[in-house]
């Protein structure tokens, strides 16, 4: 069994997304509906003459650049706001699974409801269901990070 502790500090978010983004759905711009809230905004400004509408398009689309460009400051942020920002996390390894558990949240993985465990540079994401965990390795001794990786290929 191994246990350790971390804390949710900004840093620790940072990585978190950092880590984690590359692998998700939402790394890339929405160039798609970007271009098409262009389009219907000129369209609606020039051929409907609807210019209330056609500049309220125009403003979506800009909203969804700049959002997409300020998304991990803008992640960070939320995630420091919330009742969870530094405090401790406690985590738990042994045969049974992963548990961590803070004041605010805990989730208790047994090893057959985890799907993947991908290693990334500076840590772990643990999929399972429609989620994801990421542990870092400074929250983890060599050894709890290898019995993790092996306890995923099992």
């Amino acid at each position: 069994m191994f246990q350790s502790e971390f804390t949710l500090d900004k840093q620790y978010f940072q990585e978190c997304f950092d880590e984690s983004v590359a692998l998700s759905q939402h790394h890339k711009p929405k160039y798609g509906l970007i271009g098409f809230l262009l389009i219907l905004g000129a369209l609606s400004h020039y051929l409907l003459g609807q210019a209330y509408l056609g500049n309220f398009l125009f403003v979506l689309a800009v909203i969804e650049g700049v959002s997409f460009y300020y998304r991990r400051p803008w992640w960070v942020a939320r995630q420091m706001v919330s009742r969870a920002s530094g405090s401790k996390v406690h985590i738990r390894i042994d045969e049974q699974g992963i548990n961590a558990k803070n004041p605010y949240r805990a989730f208790d993985l047994s090893w057959q409801d985890i799907d993947n465990v991908i290693e990334t540079d500076k840590g772990l994401l643990i999929e399972h269901a429609k989620y994801r965990q990421y542990i870092s390795k400074q929250a983890l001794e060599q050894d709890a990070y290898d019995f993790i990786l092996q306890q995923a290929k099992k």
